[in-house]
């Protein structure tokens, strides 16, 4: 039996060998022996042949500034000495615990607890979505509170997604995927490997590493959510991400011109505008764990993200739909900044909203936050050109509607696209949601 078998609870871990403690406690204990020998003039005592005494201790507690002048030139270097060496000692031990606790390399303890103490103590909140733009609220919201639950839609049937879904019969790992690597409190090298695609010609061209690995792990475990729980701590998630139905579904689309497309990938290029959509089969089981989440939020958000095929596919589910509608608390809804080509053409903020109160039951989230700041025309024109608009902030009707408007400057300063940014959108939503 080794040395780690015998110690038999976590305080002593830090006696194992090689944390390099147990040295700097001993240095510790010498440097505040060397202090009080010095502070107390015994080395004085010793030299001139007289008995230390208590006395001469009380002596020094009634006036210490009478007995500093009175110690000896070698008392005054103990007590210099052992001060030193306790300010080290103390400040290597604080390093080397944080060695066992703090793997990362995080060195301000005090902030650390205190940032983790707020974020244990922050609402419980449930975000709705998938695609890109529920990631990207994820990544905001992670720093408020550890209570953070992302449902999030399994109808994708594109990409890498679409093609292990088809092959191992699996919930397509894609937006699940995503959303991991967004509460992820890992090492920057794990979120890069999880994210990586497969760009070389062959059997794994345009697959993720992640899509990979959540496949893999469900074939091990027989179980995708027993892959998913795995995943969690592996990837030291803050919060859950889970999907909102156990069963595959397939989206379907009803078009204006009266045909119906399935597959959610082929929506987008069906070529008419969206009357509705549903799901085949008609009424899947929700994930119990989603029902159980909705029902405890302190918060529901919806978005950002594709609205028919990113948010309302979870409505369609009839026990999240319930529970959402049965639910008293607060609910918001982040509206896209620009329409999407194909999905959502010509709409204003008020005609996203309209739709989901439709799939709601008629009844419309609390509040609707728009953004209000303007994207740079050149992107803008490069919009235009892909048939994407700057979605319209018709306020008014969103407020006939039901709902608040919650106007914020939540636009990302990267160049290269327009959308939201998940600092600024996360400070907007916790800032009306504790007023």
């Amino acid at each position: 039996m080794n040395l780690k078998d015998r110690l038999p609870g976590p305080l002593y871990r830090f006696l194992y060998p090689g944390i390099a403690l147990k040295r700097w406690s001993f240095l510790l204990i010498v440097s505040s022996v060397v202090l009080i020998a010095g502070a107390t003039g015994i080395t004085g005592e010793a030299l001139t042949g007289r008995t230390f005494h208590v006395r001469s201790l009380q002596r020094m507690e009634r006036n210490v500034r009478r007995h500093w002048t009175g110690l000896r030139a070698l008392d005054r270097w103990l007590i210099a000495l052992g001060a030193i060496g306790m300010v080290f000692a103390v400040r290597r031990g604080y390093y080397a615990i944080l060695t066992v606790v703090l793997p990362r390399g995080e060195r301000d303890l005090v902030r650390l607890a205190y940032q983790r103490a707020r974020r244990k103590r922050g609402p419980r909140i449930v975000a709705i979505g998938g695609g890109t733009g529920l990631p990207n609220l994820l990544t905001g919201l992670k720093e408020y509170t550890d209570n953070l639950t992302a449902i999030v839609t399994v109808a994708d049937d594109g990409g890498s997604s679409g093609r292990l879904r088809k092959q191992f019969g699996i919930l397509p790992p894609g937006d699940l995927r995503n959303c991991l690597v967004a509460l992820a409190d890992e090492e920057p090298l794990m979120s890069r490997l999880f994210q990586h695609r497969f760009s070389k010609k062959g059997d794994l061209e345009g697959h993720t590493f992640g899509n990979l690995y959540l496949t893999a792990l469900a074939e091990i475990s027989g179980d995708f959510t027993t892959a998913l729980a795995e995943s969690h701590r592996i990837l030291a998630v803050r919060g859950r991400v889970v999907p909102v139905t156990p069963h595959l579904v397939q989206l379907a689309a009803k078009l204006r011109n009266g045909r119906t497309v399935r597959g959610e990938s082929r929506i987008a290029k069906a070529g008419s505008p969206i009357t509705g959509v549903h799901l085949i089969p008609a009424r899947p089981r929700a994930n119990p764990e989603a029902v159980r989440a909705i029902a405890k939020a302190d918060i529901i958000v919806f978005g950002p993200g594709s609205l028919y095929t990113s948010i309302v596919p979870n409505l369609l589910v009839p026990e999240i739909r319930e529970a959402i509608v049965d639910s008293r608390n607060l609910k918001l809804y982040v509206c896209n900044i620009m329409t999407e080509p194909g999905e959502t053409d010509g709409f204003t903020a008020g005609d996203h909203v309209e739709v989901l109160v439709r799939y709601l039951k008629g009844k419309a989230p609390d509040a609707v936050v728009v953004n209000v700041e303007m994207p740079d025309d050149g992107l803008l024109i490069r919009y235009r050109t892909e048939h994407a608009e700057l979605v319209l902030n018709d306020e008014i009707r969103i407020r006939q509607l039901g709902s608040r408007v919650v106007r914020g400057r939540v636009l990302s300063e990267r160049a290269d696209f327009i959308r939201h940014d998940s600092a600024k959108l996360s400070r907007v939503i916790m800032k009306y949601a504790v007023i």
